[in-house]
C-alpha cells in the first residue's frame, strides 16, 4: 500500500470541501435561494422541524441574519412558522412541499454520487465518512477545550 503524507491529504481533503461548496452553491443557486438557506432546509428536513435559534446555531448566524433568511424562503413558500407550544414569544420552522422538494433534489444528487464512490472502493465509503465525522468532531471538541 502506498504512503500518502500530510499534505496529500489535506490536499485531497481541501479538494473535497471546495467541491462540496461548489455543488451546494450550484444547487442553492438553482433553488433559487442562498447556500445558508438550503443547509437550514436540510437541517428542517433533518429534524422534522427547527426553531431559529437551532437554525441559527447550526449555521453560525446571528438571529438577524436566520430571522432575514426564514423571512425569504418563507415568501418564497419553502418553509412555514408555526407557533411554538414550548415557547409563545417562538416559532417552529416546518418544510413546505416547495421545500422539501429543493431538499429532495439535494439528497437524490448527494445520494447518487455517494454511491457511485462507494461502489468503486468496494462500500468501504460510509465507514470512511463516519470515522471521518467522528474524528472531526473530536478536534473540534479539543480545540474548544484548548480555548477555555
Amino acid at each position: 500500500m502506498t504512503q500518502i503524507d500530510d499534505a496529500d491529504l489535506m490536499t485531497a481533503f481541501a479538494a473535497v470541501v471546495r467541491a462540496n461548496a461548489s455543488l451546494v452553491g450550484q444547487l442553492s443557486a438553482r433553488a433559487g435561494i442562498h447556500e445558508n438557506a438550503l443547509r437550514a432546509l436540510v437541517l428542517i428536513s433533518d429534524t422534522g422541524y427547527s426553531t431559529p435559534t437551532e437554525v441559527a446555531g447550526y449555521l453560525g448566524l446571528t438571529s438577524g441574519a436566520v430571522t432575514n433568511m426564514v423571512d425569504r424562503i418563507s415568501t418564497a413558500g419553502l418553509v412555514e412558522r408555526a407557533p411554538n407550544p414550548d415557547d409563545r414569544r417562538g416559532s417552529l420552522l416546518r418544510l413546505l412541499p416547495a421545500g422539501e422538494a429543493v431538499v429532495e433534489d439535494y439528497r437524490t444528487r448527494y445520494g447518487a454520487m455517494l454511491r457511485a464512490v462507494d461502489g468503486s472502493h468496494d462500500g468501504a465509503l460510509h465507514e470512511v465518512l463516519n470515522a471521518l465525522a467522528t474524528s472531526l468532531y473530536e478536534q473540534a471538541a479539543d480545540a474548544l477545550g484548548e480555548r477555555g
